[in-house]
């Protein structure tokens, strides 16, 4: 889809390509590194649901393809990490996490993420008035700042989306019954599961009804395509 067609549907936010300079403040694109054997992979193992989003957080299929080792002892500089998948049909904001690590996304379809930077929120919350959305085409592979507050990727065709999402082992799982969190620190209300801090959107009952706290104020901002 072309931007200048992206940018006329949605002068509700502020539309950017990946390789604009404006996305330094979230991460960058990566190079020097082959993903195509997860791309395939994506492609030919795995569905886009009917409706809504899936969310893997570890594949043993892709761990076990070459670009996982290379992920793991160069972006993560060795670290334990899980290689799964985000696949589905969304489109609005809903919300915005956060994960105190890099996140590695590979796009196998063309999508888009909406951002927002850490350093915006106030009280630990976000306006959404501070939300920028970037367009990545499809086989782009990014990295994402700890600082870069963002949720699933948002589909720019009727088909849906497909990407590979790479973060520090455990990210994403439920936090242990026996964990012992200091009330007291304002963020512990965003600490949602293992690495995960959550700003909900007050229309997105499901991540509220599983303990998230709707700390995101404004509109529910969608990413329109047609």
């Amino acid at each position: 889809i072309p931007m200048e067609k992206l940018r006329a549907l949605n002068p509700h936010l502020p539309m950017h390509h990946v390789s604009d300079s404006q996305f330094a403040l979230y991460g960058r694109v990566l190079a020097g590194y082959d993903f195509s054997l997860w791309l395939r992979y994506l492609d030919t193992q795995t569905i886009i649901p009917p409706q809504g989003n899936i969310y893997l957080p570890g594949e043993a299929g892709m761990e076990a393809l070459p670009p996982f080792a290379e992920v793991r002892d160069t972006l993560f500089a060795g670290m334990p990490i899980q290689a799964g998948y985000c696949n589905g049909n969304s489109s609005l904001l809903n919300g915005l996490e956060y994960h105190k690590s890099i996140e590695v996304i590979v796009a196998q379809t063309d999508l888009v993420l909406q951002l927002a930077d850490y350093g915006r929120m106030k009280n630990f919350t976000m306006d959404v008035s501070n939300v920028e959305a970037f367009f990545v085409p499809a086989g782009t592979a990014l990295e994402l700042k700890p600082t870069a507050l963002h949720l699933a990727p948002s589909r720019v065709s009727d088909a849906g989306f497909k990407a590979a999402i790479v973060l520090p082992l455990g990210t994403n799982t439920d936090l242990p019954a026996d964990v012992k969190i200091q009330k007291n620190d304002p963020e512990s209300r965003l600490l949602f599961r293992k690495g995960k801090w959550m700003l909900a959107h007050p229309e997105n009952p499901l991540p509220i009804s599983k303990g998230a706290v709707a700390a995101l104020i404004g509109p529910n901002l969608q990413v329109h395509y047609k």
